[in-house]
């Protein structure tokens, strides 16, 4: 599983469909690299779309995070969506092990390919049941340009094949 190909790895948090709207962004507007300063991240952004079973892909490691390819790009006016593991079948960390650190104002930052650099700051952050998350709320606000962070929450729910929680870090561009 560790190094299973992007869509097999399944983030465990289904697509809203509605927000499937495939953009025409050139390649270098595309994110590449994204930056957490207070949580000392610096990651590789990996494009990834859905798995067999209608979830959005995780990433393939745990080190790097995985953008939503089919939703909206950062930068853009909507909701990004990019998700990382919280640990390992080991339980040891991974990226977004203290993601649930993060407070209001806190400062997140999206590297596109073309070196442009996007500056968002944490708004909200919310805990919901791994199988009752707001998918509108996370893929389809479009009253403005948003990147919501995603990691799984809580203990291992063996017959889910799943954390028992989503944590949920809502962010707003603010450049």
């Amino acid at each position: 599983m560790l190094y299973a190909p992007n869509d097999e790895v399944d983030s465990g948090l289904e697509v809203d469909s509605s927000a499937a709207a495939i953009h025409s962004l050139p390649p270098s507007e595309l994110p590449e690299r994204l930056i957490i300063p207070k949580l000392s991240i610096d990651a590789e952004v990996q494009h990834v779309g859905v798995t067999k079973t209608g979830n959005m892909a995780a990433p393939n490691n745990f080190t790097d995070v995985s953008w939503y390819k089919y939703g909206t790009a950062p930068g853009v006016k909507g909701s990004a969506v990019i998700a990382g593991h919280v640990d390992n079948a080991l339980g040891v960390p991974a990226i977004f092990f203290d993601l649930k650190d993060l407070e209001e104002g806190d400062e997140i930052i999206v590297v596109k390919k073309n070196g442009e650099r996007l500056h968002y700051k944490v708004v909200d952050e919310e805990i919901y049941p791994y199988n009752d998350a707001p998918l509108k709320r996370i893929f389809n606000a479009s009253d403005d340009s948003y990147l919501n962070l995603i990691t799984c929450q809580g203990e291992w729910v063996p017959e889910a094949k799943s954390a028992a929680f989503r944590l949920v870090v809502y962010t707003k561009l603010v450049e």
